[in-house]
């Protein structure tokens, strides 16, 4: 029994030392580098691209896929993509619109937004100075969600979130749950 044992022992800190292996990846290069200093110099940051300012929509009429709304970095008025990224060599991804982009249809826009001409009886955001003939990305007022002016977002998203996560959560106790009144039943 004696020589089992050791076996035993010897083969279950092999295979513990072979997880530890495989959970943590030594490779060959941390193998190589431990000990030495970096001499690289750290990376340079580039110049921050900001998107050209202005004044109203049409300002930002010669670049394709911009509207001119406030950066969130800096709060002015600039052409900046759906995303509010600026554009990259003069192009923007297609991506959803946010809140006061340009738009031609409610496809163009975000979740809680809806594609209309700004009434004149709204006066948030910067929609005292901008041009009520064009089509907007604005929260869909009808279904409960309402301009944040803070945050420039549309607030209700938060609650579709929390309902989400409550579905989630329902969904991954609903088999533990019923297992439990199911063994409660036995009882009973």
């Amino acid at each position: 029994m004696q020589p089992l044992k050791r076996f035993t022992q010897c083969g279950s800190l092999t295979m513990l030392f072979g997880v530890f292996i495989i959970l943590f990846g030594v490779s060959s290069t941390a193998l190589t580098t431990f000990g030495k200093t970096n001499n690289q110099p750290p990376p340079t940051q580039g110049p921050i691209i900001k998107g050209r300012e202005c004044n109203t929509h049409d300002d930002c009429s010669a670049i394709d896929r911009t509207s001119c709304v406030k950066d969130p970095n800096d709060y002015k008025l600039r052409c900046l993509c759906g995303d509010d990224s600026p554009p990259s060599n003069g192009l923007c991804p297609d991506v959803l619109k946010g809140l006061r982009h340009k738009c031609n249809s409610n496809n163009d826009c975000e979740d809680g937004m809806v594609c209309q001409f700004e009434s004149n009886n709204r006066t948030t955001g910067v929609s005292k100075f901008m041009s009520s003939k064009t089509k907007l990305c604005l929260c869909d007022n009808d279904n409960g969600y309402v301009e944040d002016i803070l945050h420039d977002i549309c607030s209700g998203a938060n609650q579709l979130m929390l309902v989400n996560i409550f579905i989630s959560v329902s969904s991954l106790l609903a088999p533990f749950i019923y297992s439990v009144l199911m063994s409660m039943r036995k009882i009973f």
